[in-house]
């Protein structure tokens, strides 16, 4: 900006006092620029130049658009120095502005992986439109007026995202991607979920086009805290083979530890034939209820079961060093129940009466049974036994009860009815329950189920499909071979879960979980209340002080009733802590017997299924198939791994 170029500003010197210094302003030919065209110093100890008096000066020159101060100040240095000043733009107009989408921006090649702390996208902001304006007051106006789109960009896991310049970094060793407008980094090395094994796809470059070599991905698995070994020639190889093939290697195991191998459990082999708990299937492979099979049934003196001893394990390693423990088979203990007894071999048993083998709460036991050959309804009422077990032949239909202290056998459906029993119920075919109903017993077992309410204290077994039902298991709830399909409704247990599929395609909310409390834990929750109570009564009888106080402030004649119910109150507050360190310890036992429970789908679980486990809740956020999912009790977190 030289006087050649710009037009001189007056007017400023009438409102300026005469022994000032004194600036002369001009303007650039497009009206964007305003610079010191003259100086002139102060005379009669008038005000020397500072930047207020250019801010001053520029204003009584009529511009209203702020002075650059750090331009003042350069001015100020150059009048000091006696260096030219032309060039400098004090003040600067509004840049008109057009409007601007906002953008994004691959920095690399998104089909090869990242790196920590590799910057691999950018997003730009969007800018309005806006009215430019010069210094002498111009205004100049945007071609476009239009409102510019932004971009939601929802920031997923393992990368960070920078607001200042809109970068996005990686943070673990992964594919970068962008689905569905949400970025996130998909980590390259997988650990299997017991930590035994790491694997990989190789690439033979990165994102930038650089190579990648096997000490990059050493020092990804050193950061991960790898010590064993590492497969340093597997992923040689695989580097070579995918920089020669010009394809990633997938599934290189480039660590490799080593998997304990449990012991067996003790188990009970059955030599007695057992019955088809939801008929067989005919020729075309349809279901014939009618035709249930033989409940199995044993004569006196006849050999029902042998026992089985545990087998001992054999220890792993883990990618961290660490031993992983071999599991020894737990020793199975069978209790003998009435009508059997156990032979001088310790291990086999026999029946010493004819009638029903029943095996409930590893007691094993040969009892009768009552037979009903119809339907229990008006023609029977309700059925209500003392000891023994009841077989339907028919229906229960809705309305009607049956309770007895062992099992329930139906060889039909349960409509809308309660059944309570000590021992199992069996259900040839299902549990429907669209006007309410319960059945509640050990082993709960059937073929079908909707909108059902089952409480079991063992396993539930089902083989096709339990639709909208809320079911609980103290033991598994097991899938045997058919549909094997839970759909709505929510299903908990306590010992672990077996099934073909979970929820819908449609969505159907889908509830499952883990849950370890047990009777034993319903029972002291259920007497830790009564003591709470029990307490509170006392308490406010006699209040909460001192005993001794208590006795002091009581009459003599009531001092003997007051000590016996102070005395109670002791033995109250002894069994309250008790219970309570109890129930603690349980659910710290709890926790880590957790750790050896899990969820197995043979088929597919689908997306929108809610998983409880551990405190927590997780919701599947696509469908996967063949999934195990089980509680990670290092990072005490719902876990999902392949079976």
């Amino acid at each position: 900006m030289t006087d050649e170029t710009c037009t001189p500003i007056d007017g400023q010197e009438a409102r300026t006092s005469e022994a000032d210094a004194k600036f002369r302003f001009c303007l650039s030919e497009d009206g964007m620029k305003l610079g010191v065209s003259r100086y002139q110093p102060p005379s009669n100890n008038g005000a020397p130049p500072s930047t207020e008096l250019i801010k001053k000066q520029v204003a009584e020159a009529g511009v209203t658009l702020p002075v650059d101060e750090d331009a003042a100040q350069k001015v100020l240095a150059c009048i000091e120095s006696g260096k030219d000043f032309k060039g400098i733009a004090l003040v600067r107009g509004i840049e008109m502005q057009e409007p601007q989408d906002a953008s994004f921006e691959k920095k690399g090649d998104l089909n090869f992986p990242v790196f920590p702390g590799d910057c691999f996208a950018v997003k730009t902001p969007p800018v309005a439109a806006r009215n430019g304006q010069t210094i002498n007051g111009v205004v100049t106006k945007p071609k476009s007026t239009k409102k510019p789109k932004d971009i939601t960009i929802t920031v997923g896991e393992n990368c960070e995202f920078n607001p200042s310049d809109g970068s996005y970094t990686a943070t673990v060793f992964g594919m970068a991607r962008v689905r569905d407008d949400k970025i996130q980094v998909d980590p390259l090395l997988r650990v299997d979920k017991d930590n035994i094994t790491i694997s990989c796809t190789i690439f033979h470059q990165d994102f930038s086009g650089k190579p990648i070599s096997v000490s990059q991905i050493e020092k990804e698995l050193l950061d991960l805290g790898v010590v064993i070994d590492m497969e340093l020639e597997e992923m040689d190889r695989a580097l070579r083979k995918a920089s020669i093939g010009n394809e990633p290697v997938k599934d290189v195991l480039v660590v490799r530890g080593r998997h304990p191998v449990n012991g067996k459990d003790g188990w009970l082999e059955y030599l007695v034939s057992t019955r088809e708990q939801t008929g067989t299937e005919d020729e075309s492979g349809r279901l014939d209820f009618k035709d249930r099979g033989a409940y199995p049934s044993v004569d006196e003196g006849q050999t029902v079961a042998r026992l089985h001893p545990p087998t001992k394990g054999q220890g792993g390693i883990d990618i961290f060093g660490k031993t992983v423990p071999a599991n020894e088979g737990r020793e199975l203990f069978i209790h003998l129940g009435e009508n059997v007894i156990l032979l001088e071999d310790e291990i086999t048993f026999q029946a010493t009466a004819r009638g029903i083998l029943v095996m409930e709460r590893n007691t094993l036991s040969v009892s009768e049974c009552l037979v009903l050959s119809g339907n229990v309804d008006m023609g029977t009422g309700n059925v209500r036994v003392d000891t023994g077990s009841v077989k339907v032949l028919g229906n229960v239909q809705a309305g009607f009860e049956v309770r007895a202290p062992k099992h329930v056998v139906v060889g039909g459906s349960i409509e809308s009815a309660t059944v309570v029993t000590g021992g199992n119920v069996e259900v040839s075919g299902g549990i429907l329950m669209p006007d309410g109903g319960l059945v509640e017993g050990g082993d709960v077992i059937t073929s079908y189920m909707n909108n059902g309410r089952v409480l079991a204290h063992g396993n539930i077994v089902f083989k096709n499909e339990i639709s909208n039902s809320n079911i609980q298991a103290f033991g598994k709830i097991i899938a045997e071979k058919g549909k094997g399909i839970i759909q709505g409704g929510t299903s908990l247990c306590s010992r672990g879960m077996t099934v073909n599929e979970l929820g819908s395609e449609l969505g159907v909310k889908t509830v499952v979980g883990i849950n370890l409390s047990t009777e034993d834990d319903l029972d002291l929750i259920k007497e830790r209340k009564h003591l709470v109570k029990e307490l509170n009564k006392i308490d406010k009888i006699l209040g909460k002080g001192d005993p001794r106080d208590i006795l002091t402030r009581t009459p003599a004649d009531k001092r003997e009733a007051v000590v016996k119910i102070i005395k109670h109150r002791m033995n109250v507050s002894k069994r309250y802590k008790n219970v309570t360190e109890e129930l603690t310890e349980k659910a710290d036992m709890r926790q880590q017997e957790l750790a050896g429970i899990s969820i197995k789908v043979m088929r597919t679980i689908h997306a929108g299924v809610i998983i409880k486990m551990g405190g927590q809740t997780v919701q599947v956020k696509k469908t996967m198939d063949r999934t195990q999912i089980h509680w990670n009790q290092d990072e005490r977190k719902i876990s999902f791994g392949p079976l």
